[in-house]
C-alpha cells in the first residue's frame, strides 16, 4: 500500500488531470509541490474531455501527460474513471515505466482527494483490462510502476483499498462473461465460482440433478433440457453477522442462449455467451462484500443453464408448475431468462431473505428504450431509490420504468395462471417485471435491474474495454451495503 502513495524523485512522467478552465490564453500553470511550470501550448483543447496531450520535459524535468477531463463544474468520480483508463492505455501502450499522478487540479472542487484518488485507480485499473488467454501470441500485461500524489492518511488508504476490492470484483465479472461458450457451460461456471471462492469467507453450494427437482425449480429445469450440459443452480453465502436482514442478489446465468425452439433469427449471436452477465455480476459482487471485512448478511442466487434447440428442449405450449403452485404456459422459448429468475425468487423467499436484487440480460425492448447507457430498473420503490442513489456514486446508471399494472393481463393465458410473453407487442421490458413480480412472495420486497443492453461494449471508451463490461457488479455491491446500513440507522 505504501509504494502507492507520494512522488517518484526519478519518474519518466507526470500524469495532470486538467479542466477545460485550467487553460488561460494558451498558457498553463502547473503545480506539483516540487515545481512551477508556466508552459506555452497551441493545444487550447487540452482540457477538453478525452483529450491526451503529451509535453516534452528536459534534463531537469519529466515529460508531463495532461489529461483532459472537461468542464469543472460538473466533476464527479465517473469522469475521473473515464480519464484514468485513456491515460493507463497510453502509458501502457507505450511501456512507460515510473509515472505518477498529481490531483493539484483538484484543489478547489467539492470531491474528497481520497475518493479523486480511489476512482483514479478504478479506471486507471479496469481501463487496462485485457481478456487474451486465448491468444497464442498474447504477452505479459504491462504493468507500470504508479503513485498518486496525494498525503497518505487512514481516509486514503481504505479508499485505495476500497477501489482494489471493487476492480477485482469488477474483472471477476468480466472475466467470466468473456469466455466463448465451449469453455463456460453451467457446470464449468459452478466449478470456477468454487475455485474462486474455495479460501474465502464466502460458502458455495451447487445444486444439480435430482436436488433441483426437490426444490421444485421447474424453470431452470425446463430451460436446460434442450442441452447435454445439465442446469445448476448456484448458491453464495457470505454471513458475518446473522442479526443484519438476510438480503439476496439473483442473477441470471444462461451461460448461451440460441433462444431453444424459438431460435433466435440475428445474424450473428455469439454475444449469446454474455447472456450469463447478469450472474457474473452477482458472483463479482459477492467478490467485493467479501473483501469489505463488514457485517453482512448476504446470499446469491444464479440459475445456470444453457438454452438449446435439442431433441428434448422445452416447446411453445409447455405448462410450467413452479414450487408456489403458479402455472405457467410458454409462449415463447426465448424468454427463457424469466423462467430461470422466478425459481430463484422463489428460492430467495424460502432462504428468509427479507430483500432481493435481481439482474439480468432479460430483454431488447429494455435495449430500445433506454439505449446502451442505462439499465431499466424496476421494484419496490425504497429499494429503486437506494439504487438509483449508489448509482450515482459508482457511475453504473440505471433508470427507473414502471411497474404499470394496466399491462398485467398481457400475460394473461387461455390455459394457465400466466404466459411467459406478452401477447402484445409492446412494453416487453415492463412485462417482463411484471411476470417477475408474480414470483415475489408479499413479504419480501423487490428490485430488477434489466441489464441487456449494459453486458458488453464494441469499442473501448474510457473505462470501458471491447468486450463485457462487468456492470452491475460495483453497481450491486454499494446496493447491499446502502441497504444493510440503512437497516442499521432504522434500528439505532
Amino acid at each position: 500500500m505504501n509504494e502507492m502513495f507520494g512522488c517518484f524523485e526519478d519518474a519518466e512522467a507526470i500524469i495532470y488531470p486538467i479542466f477545460k478552465e485550467d487553460m488561460e490564453h494558451g498558457k498553463l500553470q502547473v503545480k506539483n509541490g516540487q515545481f512551477t511550470l508556466i508552459m506555452a501550448t497551441t493545444r487550447m483543447s487540452a482540457g477538453e474531455q478525452g483529450n491526451l496531450t503529451w509535453i516534452a520535459g528536459d534534463a531537469k524535468r519529466p515529460d508531463l501527460l495532461l489529461v483532459g477531463l472537461g468542464t469543472k463544474t460538473k466533476a464527479n468520480e465517473e469522469m475521473i474513471r473515464h480519464a484514468a483508463g485513456l491515460a493507463g492505455r497510453s502509458i501502457v501502450k507505450d511501456q512507460l515505466g515510473k509515472f505518477h499522478v498529481s490531483f493539484a487540479a483538484f484543489e478547489h472542487v467539492p470531491l474528497h482527494l481520497a475518493d479523486v484518488a480511489g476512482a483514479w485507480l478504478e479506471g486507471w485499473l479496469l481501463g487496462t483490462y485485457t481478456f487474451h488467454k486465448y491468444k497464442s501470441t498474447a504477452k505479459e500485461p504491462y504493468v507500470p510502476s504508479l503513485r498518486l500524489d496525494v498525503v497518505q492518511t487512514q481516509e486514503t488508504e481504505d479508499r485505495i483499498r476500497r477501489a482494489l476490492s471493487l476492480v477485482q470484483g469488477t474483472i471477476l465479472a468480466r472475466d467470466l462473461a468473456n469466455e466463448p461458450p465451449n469453455a463456460l457451460r453451467p457446470e464449468t461456471l459452478a466449478r470456477r465460482v468454487q475455485e474462486h471462492f474455495a479460501h474465502t469467507s464466502v460458502g458455495v453450494e451447487i445444486l444439480s440433478g435430482s436436488l433441483l427437482a426437490d426444490e421444485g425449480m421447474a424453470g431452470l429445469l425446463a430451460v436446460g433440457r434442450g442441452s447435454k450440459y445439465a442446469p445448476v443452480f448456484i448458491k453464495l453465502s457470505y454471513v458475518t453477522d446473522h442479526s443484519k436482514p438476510l438480503i439476496a442478489l439473483v442473477g441470471k446465468g444462461i451461460t448461451f442462449d440460441t433462444g431453444g425452439i424459438s431460435l433466435k433469427k440475428d445474424y450473428n449471436i455469439s454475444d449469446m455467451r454474455m447472456d450469463m452477465a447478469g450472474g457474473a455480476s452477482v458472483i463479482g459482487a459477492m467478490d467485493i462484500l467479501s473483501r469489505s471485512g463488514l457485517p453482512l448478511n448476504v446470499v446469491a442466487l444464479i440459475p445456470a443453464a444453457e438454452n438449446m434447440p435439442g431433441g428434448n428442449a422445452l416447446l411453445p405450449g409447455e405448462i410450467l408448475t413452479y414450487a408456489n403452485g403458479l402455472t405457467v404456459q410458454i409462449g415463447n422459448t426465448d424468454a427463457e431468462g424469466r423462467l430461470v429468475l422466478a425459481d430463484a425468487l422463489l428460492y430467495a423467499h424460502r432462504l428468509g431473505a427479507q430483500e432481493v436484487a435481481d439482474i439480468a440480460t432479460l430483454t431488447y425492448s429494455c435495449t430500445g428504450a433506454l439505449g446502451s447507457k442505462y439499465a431499466g430498473v424496476f421494484g419496490d420503490q425504497a429499494l429503486v431509490d437506494t439504487m438509483r442513489e449508489v448509482s450515482a456514486k459508482v457511475g453504473e446508471k440505471v433508470w427507473q420504468l414502471p411497474l404499470a399494472d394496466e399491462y398485467d393481463s398481457y400475460l394473461d393465458s387461455d390455459c394457465a395462471d400466466v404466459c411467459n410473453v406478452s401477447s402484445v407487442g409492446e412494453a416487453g421490458a415492463i412485462t417482463a417485471a411484471l411476470f417477475l413480480r408474480r414470483f415475489v412472495h408479499p413479504s419480501l420486497k423487490w428490485v430488477h435491474l434489466d441489464m441487456a443492453g449494459l453486458k458488453d461494449v464494441a469499442a473501448t471508451k474510457g473505462y470501458t474495454v471491447q468486450g463485457a463490461t462487468g456492470y452491475g457488479t460495483r453497481l450491486l455491491a454499494a446496493w447491499v451495503l446502502h441497504r444493510t446500513a440503512q437497516h442499521a440507522k432504522s434500528q439505532a
